[in-house]
């Protein structure tokens, strides 16, 4: 197979470097690496060459900043106005990227961010700085808010976890598992996390965590989730709505058949409970066990 032919045109290589520019920041050293490997054009190995593009650049009506190490491509030929209500929208979208509680989300949203500020006629990128460091105060000085950066650490490098917390009956609970993501409901913080012996879900309130520790192993690719396979009766049959966990297994004009994985099985049953004599788990034989108990003791407690 026949190599392409590289072309000596300096005009290209500045193109190259503007197209890079245009992508992302970049060290000089990058620069280099990135223009070596592109077998159209041919590769120039020393700074002063790349110090001339950017002179080629800026005389061509871009302006190049230098941050550290890193060269930014500040501006676009052109920008796009906007109205007083997109501006609005892009800076209540900044203010609320740390609210996803992902951190990969979060940190792609940023580089959309980054990448489009040279695009618009407002200062999208010192409005992102400005976010972060309030934050960054903000976490510094808030422990519940410490946590859930850790939290989010946690999940973005996916090791197996080990995590102490207090249930609802006060007894303490101690389990090897993997995280998934942390959710809000009003105004608390819910960490869900994989629990891999049941095989099952678990939600828990962040403020009933006593210990975290991530251990030196890479959680599994996949995860296993155990279905609780249930049916419902009566009206419910017509007006039930499907969680995003579960699937309906079988369907007639007398019942539905569900199968439901993923989620807490805590408060799986406490839902099911509210349905009442429309409701039958079929298995496993651990829920039915499960819920039976916690029939049982709702009714204790209304006797007493």
């Amino acid at each position: 197979m026949k190599k392409p032919e590289k072309n000596h045109d300096t005009g290209l290589r500045v193109l190259e470097v503007l197209k890079i520019l245009l992508e992302t920041e970049v060290a000089k050293k990058d620069l280099i690496v990135q223009i070596k490997t592109n077998n159209r054009v041919e590769s120039v190995f020393t700074y002063e060459a790349f110090l001339k593009y950017f002179n080629t650049l800026e005389f061509a009506g871009f302006n190049v900043e230098r941050d550290k190490n890193k060269y930014k491509l500040v501006n676009a030929l052109s920008k796009t106005n906007l109205t007083k209500e997109e501006e609005k929208i892009f800076y209540k979208l900044i203010e609320n990227i740390n609210s996803l509680n992902d951190k990969s989300k979060e940190e792609k949203i940023e580089k959309f961010i980054e990448k489009l500020d040279k695009y618009v006629d407002i200062d999208l990128s010192s409005k992102l700085q400005e976010v972060k460091k309030r934050d960054n105060l903000i976490y510094n000085s808030n422990i519940k808010k410490n946590i859930i950066t850790t939290l989010k650490d946690m999940i973005f490098d996916n090791y197996d976890v080990e995590i102490t917390y207090k249930k609802d009956n006060g007894s303490i609970e101690n389990k090897l598992v993997v995280l998934k993501e942390i959710i809000k409901s009003q105004d608390k913080s819910f960490l869900v996390f994989y629990n891999p012996k049941a095989g099952r879900n678990k939600k828990i309130n962040i403020e009933s965590i006593i210990s975290i520790n991530q251990m030196p192993t890479k959680a599994a690719e996949q995860n296993c989730l155990n279905s609780i396979v249930f049916e419902i009766y009566g009206r419910l049959v017509h007006s039930y709505k499907l969680k995003k966990e579960e699937h309906v297994l079988n369907v007639s004009n007398n019942c539905l058949t569900v199968s439901n994985r993923g989620e807490d099985k805590d408060a799986l049953l406490l839902r099911l409970l509210k349905y009442g004599e429309n409701c039958k788990i079929l298995r496993p034989q651990d829920a039915k066990e499960e819920f039976i108990a916690l029939t049982d003791k709702i009714l204790k407690n209304l006797e007493g």
